[in-house]
């Protein structure tokens, strides 16, 4: 027993127990780095085969395994960068995503399940293919599939398009809501347009509602990627 996987479990699941290393299944999200990373020296660890719903654990927190019916990862494709994919593209809607869960906490969908009912009580539209809205099963009360609630991933992105001036009380609902995560943390992202002087009212409407826009955890996403909507929807030419 040498312990050299202790350190590199993101959920702290691997524990020492009556002279062996053992993982707390519960709390493993299979995000698979002990199997990947480690090089064990005995060859310890055995990956079985994920079946429904645990294969929901892999699918959300190991990179290497795909959705089952949609892309891989935790959210849309580049979710945070709206020159690309051109979500957004006029003043009076936003793109929201909700990141749930982060290394050594991870979120169960009981946890995203608050989330996903609070916002569906706005004019939202849940975005296509996030693997997250695939397990949504009704789009206007927000409820998940019951039979994933009790499964934890390391992270999940719930990701929806509103009407701007929605906002200020989505961002309340969310606010609010957050009261009742008492076993997981989660970061707010909002895409927005502005216009030609450079103006916008969510920047406002966001430190209004107490996020702290510039604080050292926030960050702004430029969007500097492959000009994909500007050659698709603007026949720009690219750059």
């Amino acid at each position: 027993m040498c312990g050299k996987c202790v350190p590199y479990c993101p959920m702290g699941c691997i524990v020492e127990r009556d002279g062996s290393m053992d993982i707390d299944l519960d709390e493993c999200v299979e995000c698979g780095i002990c199997k990947r990373d480690v090089g064990c020296p005995t060859d310890a660890f055995e990956a079985p085969p994920l079946e429904m719903p645990r294969f929901i654990r892999g699918a959300f927190s190991n990179p290497f395994v795909r959705h089952k019916n949609q892309e891989g990862g935790r959210g849309t494709e580049e979710v945070k960068t709206n020159d690309v994919t051109g979500v957004v593209n006029s003043l009076d809607k936003v793109e929201i995503g909700i990141e749930m869960g982060r290394p050594s906490l991870g979120a169960r969908f009981r946890d995203v399940e608050i989330m996903t009912k609070v916002v569906s009580k706005f004019d939202i539209t849940f975005a296509d293919h996030n693997p997250m809205t695939a397990l949504i099963v009704n789009k206007k009360t927000g409820e998940i599939d019951p039979t994933v609630l009790d499964e934890k991933v390391l992270s999940c992105i719930i990701e929806f398009e509103a009407r701007t001036h929605d906002l200020p009380n989505i961002l309340d609902a969310i606010r609010d809501a957050s009261r009742q995560l008492v076993n997981t943390v989660f970061s707010l992202c909002v895409i927005c347009k502005v216009d030609e002087n450079d103006n916008t009212i969510v920047e406002t409407e966001v430190v209004k509602k107490g996020f702290g826009i510039h604080a050292a955890s926030s960050k702004t996403n430029l969007g500097l990627g492959r000009p994909r909507y500007e050659d698709r929807v603007k026949g720009g030419a690219p750059q």
